[in-house]
């Protein structure tokens, strides 16, 4: 019996002689559970120039920046660490617009501050260090087309790309009508002035226009673009 109570008190004297730190203590459970985090499925804002620099010259942009305008009729021209330059052809004639943006492409030197005297010519006309000529018409400096502007002014730029994200595509009912037209009217000519048709002949040409419908289904979807932005200050 003293033994068993030698054990007892030893016992609740080394309990009693344990650190306050070695306790737990006792933490009610929560109220409510918090709400799960999940990530964010935002994109953030592009702010890498080299996605700028990265666009290929003649290309359909969208830029705004201090002192520029005319935001629907941009084109690409190049771009460097220290600045943006860009066409704005929204007031030339047809026939100019088509050479300054082939120069864009293959001459963009031209719009930059070209270091020597070049002239480029297609049918009547012109493009030089002195302007953009139609026949002896002079219809703009080459200041009035060719934008260059700081970096630091460039507030966002955006760029058409190509969109490939699913879903339907309409096709123009005036161009689908015109591709099947030209299977079914070999169908007529074929079948025409009472002579005899094959089945195969019939099957043909009704694949045909499934085959023409495909094709023009394909040229519009690839023709299918986004404006996407690719660098926001």
């Amino acid at each position: 019996m003293k033994a068993a109570l030698t054990l007892t008190l030893t016992a609740s004297l080394l309990a009693s002689s344990l650190p306050a730190a070695a306790q737990l203590p006792y933490r009610p459970p929560p109220r409510s559970m918090p709400p799960p985090q999940y990530p964010s499925t935002t994109r953030p804002a592009a702010s890498d120039w080299t996605q700028v620099r990265a666009i290929e010259p003649r290309s359909r942009v969208r830029v705004s920046a201090v002192g520029l305008g005319d935001r629907d009729h941009q084109y690409f021209v190049s771009a460097s660490d220290r600045a943006l330059t860009v066409l704005t052809v929204g007031a030339l004639p047809r026939s100019a617009k088509e050479l300054v943006l082939k120069l864009a492409g293959s001459h963009p030197e031209l719009f930059i501050g070209p270091q020597k005297w070049m002239e480029f010519a297609e049918g009547k006309v012109r493009a030089n260090p002195d302007g953009i000529f139609v026949g002896r018409r002079k219809v703009a400096d080459l200041s009035d087309v060719a934008k260059t502007v700081d970096v630091g002014d460039v507030a966002e730029v955006s760029a058409w790309v190509k969109d490939d994200r699913p879903g339907p595509i309409p096709v123009d009912p005036g161009l689908a009508g015109a591709a099947a037209l030209l299977p079914l009217s070999a169908l007529a000519l074929a079948c025409g002035d009472g002579v005899h048709c094959s089945a195969g002949v019939v099957w043909g040409v009704l694949i045909g226009v499934r085959v023409v419908l495909e094709v023009v289904h394909a040229i519009r979807a690839d023709r299918r673009q986004r404006l996407e932005v690719i660098y926001r200050a």
